[in-house]
């Protein structure tokens, strides 16, 4: 192991041991200053596993996690995303905090792995981390919101059919709570690609029974987003009663997103369905 190596090891190590989140930054801070990303990548891997050996206390890494995650610092930030969702049965309420903090990070990677942080939370302690998340549903920050929509695509991947409902309910949350803008560039994704992919049947039965039919402006129009995902022209079946009703929206908004949504369906549908239909 070279010298320099052993320095950063032994310095983060002590760092971690007394649970200094400025200690830790400090020892590594040099070091990854002057790797390219690959490399840089490897360390903070590498860094994970010391600070979980020198550190052992589940409570007391998580009270670290949330300094690293306080400090602004980039890779501070990331190794906090590791350590709180690796950890978050130890303090579940201080994690979720932490998570929700660290979603509005102004590092884009940090963002990033939050969000996929977040799925994997939320597939691994479902019952436990989908309150938390629920809570988050009516803010009105967009990385907040992208971090939940992020983690109900993650879930919704696993097509367990027990949670198709809590997730749609979920997101019907996250479409009457949060602004239009907020997460309009979700809704292909989160409801299309996301849902409608995984449990085509409950969400064209949510789409027609409750969210076309909602008072809810943004709600209709998060609904007709959906259209615009490979995934309805996949299921054109099951959504064409819906695209019809929503022609007929009194909202000039809903409408507007029917004019988008019909762009892309053209694309995708084979033509005999598309004459019929659009």
């Amino acid at each position: 192991m070279p010298l320099a190596e052993q320095d950063w090891k032994r310095d983060a190590a002590d760092a971690a041991s007394r649970g200094s989140a400025s200690a830790l930054t400090a020892a590594l801070g040099p070091v990854l200053g002057t790797l390219p990303d690959k490399q840089a990548r490897a360390v903070k891997h590498q860094a994970l596993q010391v600070i979980e050996a020198a550190l052992p206390d589940p409570k007391r890494l998580v009270r670290l996690a949330s300094g690293l995650a306080q400090s602004g610092d980039e890779t501070a930030q990331e190794l906090a995303v590791f350590l709180l969702s690796g950890h978050y049965t130890a303090a579940p309420d201080e994690t979720a905090e932490q998570l929700r903090f660290l979603a509005g990070s102004p590092h884009a990677t940090v963002r990033r792995w939050t969000g996929e942080a977040c799925g994997t939370l939320l597939v691994k302690q479902f019952h436990a981390f989908y309150p938390q998340l629920a809570a988050w549903s009516a803010s009105p920050l967009p990385h907040e919101i992208a971090a939940i929509a992020h983690s109900v695509r993650i879930a919704a991947k696993t097509l367990n059919p027990a949670w198709s409902r809590p997730l749609l309910d979920l997101t019907e949350l996250l479409m009457s709570g949060a602004p239009v803008s907020a997460g309009k560039a979700k809704s292909p994704l989160t409801l299309g690609e996301g849902l409608l992919a995984s449990y085509p049947q409950e969400t064209a039965a949510r789409l027609l029974g409750v969210w076309i039919a909602s008072a809810k402006e943004a709600v209709r129009i998060h609904a007709t987003n959906m259209y615009a995902s490979a995934a309805a022209a996949e299921h054109w079946d099951l959504l064409a009663p819906g695209f019809a009703k929503l022609e007929q929206d009194v909202s000039p908004a809903v409408r507007r997103a029917v004019n988008r949504a019909r762009k892309q369906l053209l694309k995708r549908l084979p033509p005999e369905q598309s004459g019929e239909a659009l």
